[in-house]
């Protein structure tokens, strides 16, 4: 049976003790943008913002670091400037 997933595009908090003490296993994913299991990253210039939405420390991000995973984003989900 064929499921529609949802992607987006997320990066990971660099913030690491303060996300570590919930769950070490795994590092925080602040989604930025919806996107499909298809499409290329949007074209950013150099590096950007982005405020954690558990720990709200904001960092620095450099393109590279932006992964598309599967993910469902609630309904009150507000993309980043930048993925809109």
């Amino acid at each position: 049976m064929w499921e529609d997933s949802d992607y987006c595009w997320v990066v990971l908090c660099k913030n690491h003790m303060f996300h570590l003490m919930k769950n070490f296993l795994f590092r925080h994913r602040i989604p930025l943008g919806f996107a499909d299991a298809y499409m290329s990253v949007p074209p950013l210039n150099g590096p950007f913002s982005v405020k954690c939405d558990v720990c709200g420390a904001v960092y620095s991000y450099e393109p590279s670091e932006v992964l598309r995973v599967e993910h469902e984003l609630p309904d009150s989900f507000k993309p980043h400037p930048l993925f809109r």
